[in-house]
C-alpha cells in the first residue's frame, strides 16, 4: 500500500500509527472506469500466478515510479526486493515495471519536444 504517496508494508503498520494519513491500496490506483498503467501492464504480462501478492506488487510499483529511483532491470529488481513473488511470476513482474516506466519516459520526452 502507499501512505502519502511512500511504500509501506501493510503488515509492518498499525493503522493507528498512521491516523490522517492518505492511504492508497490497489482498488485506488485505478481512476473511474480506467485501470492504473500497472494494473494494465500486469494483465498484459501476465505477471502474476496465484494473485496473493498482486496488490502489493502494483502499489510498491506505483511508489517505486514515483520515486523515480530506478532506472534499470537491476534496479527494478533491486527496489522491488521487499516483495518478492515466490510463485515464479517476479520475472513478468518486472517486465510489466519495465513497461510502464518505458511508457512514462517516452510521455515525458514527448512533452518536452
Amino acid at each position: 500500500m502507499l501512505i502519502d504517496g511512500r511504500r509501506i508494508n501493510s503488515c509492518l503498520v498499525f493503522a493507528v500509527m498512521r491516523d490522517g494519513a492518505e492511504v492508497t491500496t490497489i482498488e485506488g490506483l485505478a481512476k473511474d472506469d480506467s485501470l492504473h498503467p500497472l494494473q494494465e501492464a500486469f494483465i498484459e504480462r501476465d505477471a502474476f500466478q496465484c494473485g496473493y501478492c498482486t496488490p502489493g506488487q502494483i502499489c510498491s510499483a506505483a511508489g517505486l515510479l514515483a520515486e523515480d529511483r530506478a532506472h534499470s532491470r537491476e534496479e527494478i529488481r533491486e527496489h522491488m526486493s521487499g516483495n518478492i513473488c515466490r510463485c515464479g511470476a517476479y520475472t513478468n513482474i518486472v517486465d510489466a515495471i519495465e513497461d510502464v516506466m518505458a511508457q512514462e519516459q517516452s510521455q515525458q520526452k514527448a512533452k518536452v519536444a
